[in-house]
Formats: structure tokens, sequence, C-alpha cells
């Protein structure tokens, strides 16, 4: 087996950086495992102690990788100025990389999966990203992935020519050239036809001067046809809904998003997106996205929030 790097992103979170890093460090792979950490610098003074204690958290793991070698910067970059310089250095010595930020966790076999699955599908130039999310949606059939075409940032592989094809584009990330070449038809292909769908919707949050990074490659890869592999039980989860999180509110269901207990051995060859799996997909995230459910989270929070 090739091990893959994989670029660890941190910031404030101490406690989330240590089950993070705890559960990616019970893969049997990890020990073969260089990681390359970026902690991001403070905004704040009162932050210098809480990214101290991020420090000294992950050198506490330098015993359970092959390696681990940390950057971190004296002041804020910001997740995706982080993501974007740490992703270009790991790639300039690698032809792969993981990705892994302080609020995900893994399962044991993630990185034999997106080992696996980086090495298969090095030369297929159609397939560009390697979730390892899946929202909780019940799955049936004899297969253990698919193929589909949102690109999920919780814990992801990809390679360095697809990478690279992103970020040397200077219009990739801009969201006013997104907003002008994405048709409405597009637009609602890109949210998988879903009335209230989840993914333009980041686009225009960043048209009004916020900040997310994901949704630009999600988009760079829809605008190449390409597909991405998907688990068909996640192989990790988000605990930044919590409340912690700069962009996160609190959500139940995705912190009790139960992990793949299960080696996944079956990759499909042929290289087409699952419909199937598509449909269920499409339902899920109509269905968490009605105004009445969105109303009743939205109460959920203020509650969570109340309560702290």
């Amino acid at each position: 087996m090739n091990y893959s790097p994989v670029a660890f992103f941190a910031f404030n979170r101490p406690y989330h950086t240590s089950r993070s890093l705890n559960s990616l460090s019970l893969n049997n792979e990890a020990k073969n495992t260089d990681l390359y950490v970026f902690i991001d610098g403070p905004r704040k003074s009162s932050e210098i102690h809480l990214i101290d204690n991020v420090e000294k958290i992950i050198q506490s793991f330098s015993t359970k990788f092959k390696s681990i070698r940390i950057k971190r910067s004296d002041k804020n970059l910001s997740t995706a100025t982080s993501v974007y310089k740490g992703m270009n250095e790991v790639l300039n010595f690698s032809e792969t990389v993981i990705l892994l930020e302080d609020d995900v966790m893994v399962s044991e076999y993630f990185l034999s999966y997106m080992n696996t699955a980086l090495d298969k599908y090095h030369h297929k130039k159609e397939i560009w990203h390697i979730n390892s999310f899946i929202y909780p949606i019940k799955i049936k059939g004899n297969f253990d992935c698919f193929f589909t075409k949102p690109a999920l940032a919780y814990g992801f592989g990809t390679w360095k020519d697809r990478w690279h094809n992103f970020i040397s584009n200077p219009l990739s990330r801009d969201p006013y050239y997104l907003k002008e070449i994405f048709t409405i038809k597009m637009r609602k292909e890109l949210d998988l036809n879903v009335k209230r769908g989840i993914f333009w919707n980041q686009i225009e949050y960043n048209l009004r001067g916020n900040t997310t990074w994901a949704i630009f490659w999600y988009c760079h890869i829809f605008l190449n046809n390409g597909l991405c592999l998907t688990p068909k039980i996640s192989l990790s989860k988000n605990i930044g809904y919590d409340g912690s999180g700069d962009r996160t509110d609190y959500d139940g269901e995705m912190l009790s998003t139960k992990l793949n207990q299960n080696k996944i051995r079956n990759f499909p060859n042929i290289i087409k997106e699952n419909t199937y799996c598509r449909a269920l997909l499409k339902k899920y995230i109509h269905n968490k996205n009605t105004i009445f459910i969105v109303i009743c989270r939205t109460i959920k929070v203020i509650l969570n929030k109340i309560k702290t």
C-alpha cells in the first residue's frame, strides 16, 4: 500500500483536536503515515493559550504516526487560506494528499479506504475527490462505496494534478465569476435539483463577504464533470456541530453520526454516477431542509445556546 500524507488543519480547539487525532491514530496505517499539521494564528491575544495547548496536544501524538511536522502561523490566515497554503505545500512533494480538519473524527478504517482509493483511481482522471463522509441515509445493495457528484469536505483525499488544476485557475475561487457562469439549470444540478439546496447558497454566502472554501472545490469539480467516490456508510463525522465552530451551529443528528466499523473492500470498477444513491441523497437533503425542519432546527440552536 502507498501511504498518503495527511494534511491536518487546526486552530483554537484543543479538545476537538485531541478527539480528531486520537481517532486517526487508531487506524493501523497511522504508524506509516506522515502527518503535516498547519495551525492557524490567533485572531486575538486571548486565543494564544488555546493555540499553545493545541500544539502541545498534537506533539503528544508523536509516537502514533510515522512523523509529525508542525507549521504554526504567527497571524490568523483564515481556514480557507490555511487550507490552500497547506495543501499546496504537501502536494509539492507528494502525488496524493488526505485532508483532515480538527473537528472531524474518523473510523479506524479511514486511512485504509483513502489509501486504497487514491491508489486505485490515480489514473482515472474523471475522479477528482474521495469522500469519507456521507449523510445518514440507508443505502441497500451489495457494495461498499459508489460514485456521485457532490464533494463533501469532512475528510477527503485527492491528487496533485486535480488540486493544481483547481488552485492554478485564478477564477476558480471567485464567487462573482461562478455566479456569472452558473446558469439556473447548473445551480439546480449542483444542488441535486433540491428546491432548498445546501450547496449553491454557500456561493451566495461568499458573495455577502463571508468565507467558506470547500464549495469552490466542489464547483470546480462540477464544471469539469468530475465524480467523487463516496462510502455507503460514513467513515467520518463532524464534531464541530456542537456550536464551537465559526460556521456551524448545534446539530444533534450530525454529532450522532455512526462511523463505519467495517473495512471497505468492494470498490466500483465502472466509473459512473450511481443514480440510486444520488436519489437517496437528494431525498435526504430535501427532507432535512423543509421550512418546518429548518424552523425546528433554528429553535433547537437557540435553546442550546441558552442552556450553555
